[in-house]
């Protein structure tokens, strides 16, 4: 049972959510269905009721798209981890478009009878996507938010998947490596990096904005436990600060600017003698 248990469950979020395929409702949900969610307290009880708030969500994020991080089931519960996506060119609570894209993760847990769900609680971060569309919120503190998530959602919790969410397809990046293009160029130098320092942090230390341009100032952390163009592993670890500059527009990334100092990072892995840095005394 708990198998089809999870089936149904799979197929309301798959089904109704991501292709909006409301039938799906009608044979997973019972009509008597109590609903439970914080950020949507006045939902009443039973299948119809579930129906019509897919769709409001689905109106308001029309690209709207849930992945399974997990499941657990146990006697007549199941339980879903989730991750959704999505981008604000509708209406929501109140709120009119603003176009820009947002993410959050949630939890739901459901207890089915015969197949069908009995009463339903979802659990997720209202403020968290109300910050990233930047409703309540300045257009600077706006833009600060999304920097900060640039980083932290593809370079210290490792989703390159999340690369596109970020940035558009005219995306450009400056570095010392040279210029990457697109998602794909990002993409490309991110497994480069990460597959040199799989344990990559970036901690930010200091971010500034003005107008449509972002600056943060980071310490990079990692281990050199992976090849680095034709330097092997060598197992030792490196810090160095690294500056971003972004441009925004949108509610997207559209231009980048990396500085750091390669050089200090290479010698740290073994790579360039330590004897080749010049102190200001001796320049």
């Amino acid at each position: 049972m708990s198998e089809e248990n999870k089936k149904a469950c799979r197929r309301l979020l798959e089904e109704a959510w991501n292709q909006g395929l409301l039938k799906a409702v009608d044979e997973t949900v019972s009509s008597t269905c109590r609903l439970h969610d914080a950020a949507f307290p006045s939902l009443s009880p039973g299948a119809d009721s579930y129906k019509r708030h897919i769709q409001m969500c689905r109106d308001a994020f029309p690209d709207l798209a849930f992945s399974v991080d997990d499941v657990i089931t146990e006697r007549d519960e199941v339980v879903i981890h989730w991750t959704a996506r999505g981008t604000h060119r509708g209406k929501f609570l109140g709120a009119d478009p603003t176009n820009r894209s947002a993410i959050v993760s949630g939890t739901t847990i459901h207890r089915l009878k015969n197949g069908k769900i009995l009463e339903l609680w979802a659990d997720w971060n209202l403020q968290s996507v109300l910050d990233q569309l930047g409703l309540g919120m300045t257009q600077t503190e706006a833009n600060k938010a999304l920097a900060r998530r640039f980083l932290e959602e593809i370079w210290n919790r490792k989703k390159p998947e999340m690369i596109s969410h970020f940035i558009t397809e005219e995306f450009v990046r400056y570095t010392p490596d040279g210029t990457q293009r697109g998602p794909r160029g990002l993409r490309d130098d991110y497994h480069t990096y990460i597959s040199a320092f799989p344990d990559t942090h970036i901690q930010v230390d200091d971010v500034m904005c003005e107008g449509d341009r972002v600056a943060l100032r980071c310490t990079v952390t990692g281990t050199h436990t992976g090849k680095l163009g034709d330097y092997n592993a060598s197992g030792k670890s490196v810090r160095f600060t690294i500056v971003y500059t972004l441009r925004i527009a949108n509610g997207k990334v559209v231009e980048q600017h990396s500085a750091w100092d390669r050089l200090a990072m290479m010698q740290q892995i073994g790579a360039v003698p330590a004897s080749m840095r010049v102190s200001r005394a001796q320049a």
